[in-house]
């Protein structure tokens, strides 16, 4: 038995619920732990997976992080940790419980066609990052 069209839009509101500028380098940067705001910030602006799909070249601003962070944990992609028994307060950031399940469950068997495509997936990206260039220089002239 196939899927069905609502399980095809269902699979893309859960690929949409982690969309967002920045949210793959942050889920990258925590996937491994928790991370303090400042050093999740830095790793990010270190991180060769910046715009991978885009030539953005814009770095990571703490305002930029603070913000989508916000977003994320609205959304329940990330956990915010606070120990206020320091000063300054101790914040720091993971991912939640259920984007790692979701991660973990799911998209381990896509991996396997992910892996064994690889090539058309950096056609497409490569082609996408080259028409957003030309779309921005023409805009310029």
């Amino acid at each position: 038995m196939g899927i069905s069209a609502d399980e095809v839009l269902n699979w893309f509101d859960a690929v949409n619920w982690q969309q967002g500028e920045w949210v793959p380098e942050i889920v990258v940067a925590l996937w491994a732990g928790q991370k303090r705001f400042l050093d999740l910030l830095k790793e990010i602006q270190e991180s060769s997976t910046q715009h991978r799909w885009s030539n953005k070249t814009k770095p990571l601003t703490r305002q930029s992080l603070s913000q989508t962070l916000t977003r994320m944990e609205r959304e329940e992609l990330v956990l915010r940790h606070e120990d206020n028994s320091s000063v300054p307060r101790a914040v720091w950031y993971e991912v939640s419980p259920i984007l790692r399940e979701f991660l973990e469950e799911r998209a381990r068997p896509p991996a396997g066609w992910i892996a064994s495509h690889q090539d058309l997936i950096e056609r497409v990206r490569q082609s996408r990052v080259t028409r957003e260039h030309d779309r921005h220089h023409n805009d310029q002239t």
